[in-house]
């Protein structure tokens, strides 16, 4: 089903490319409130997150109303204490619907490659699976035509804790609030 996924995503980035009326650029900035949801995970490990996520963005117009934005973004997540802390490299497939000029809301997946996880795990043995795929959804506000800012709320789809040679069996999904100002060219 993952790969699945993934197919599906490039699949749409390359017809929206090509099919493209009106394309933009820019570039995203933010922070994240973020926390793996998990039964596994002891109390004093549990807190959020906050992190930075920064990224870039390309913006097609389908349809007068409707847009495509595909973007790849590095986002810290996980909990608050180091050793249930990772680091992605994101590529979420937004589509956009501009409800007036100045405002839309923005649905679709996102798939993460895990490229940083805490390694001095003595406290608490924790091992994050190499991609994260979730579902987010999101308001956004232009400001003026270039500068806009949004607020998102991504929920994980796949079990983010690696749990191949532990004694048990461990589940956890990312979840977190994004808010984040950007700019586009």
């Amino acid at each position: 089903m993952n790969k699945n996924l993934l197919f599906i995503s490039i699949f749409l980035i390359g017809i929206s490319v090509t099919s493209a009326q009106e394309s933009r650029y820019g570039i995203r900035i933010g922070a994240n409130l973020s926390s793996i949801s998990s039964d596994d995970i002891p109390d004093n490990l549990d807190d959020s997150r906050i992190g930075v996520v920064v990224g870039f963005f390309a913006d097609y117009a389908l349809t007068q109303k409707l847009r495509l934005q595909p973007e790849l973004q590095f986002s810290g997540q996980g909990n608050k204490d180091e050793v249930v802390r990772v680091n992605y490299l994101q590529l979420p497939i937004l589509l956009k619907y501009d409800i007036k000029n100045w405002i839309n809301i923005h649905i679709g997946p996102q798939v993460g490659l895990k490229i940083w996880e805490w390694e001095d795990n003595t406290d608490f043995e924790t091992n994050f699976n190499t991609f994260d795929f979730a579902g987010v959804l999101g308001l956004g506000v232009n400001i003026t035509n270039n500068f806009f800012v949004d607020l998102r709320y991504a929920l994980g789809l796949s079990n983010v804790l690696d749990d191949e040679g532990a004694s048990i069996s461990l589940d956890g999904k990312n979840r977190n609030i994004q808010l984040s100002i950007g700019y586009r060219l």
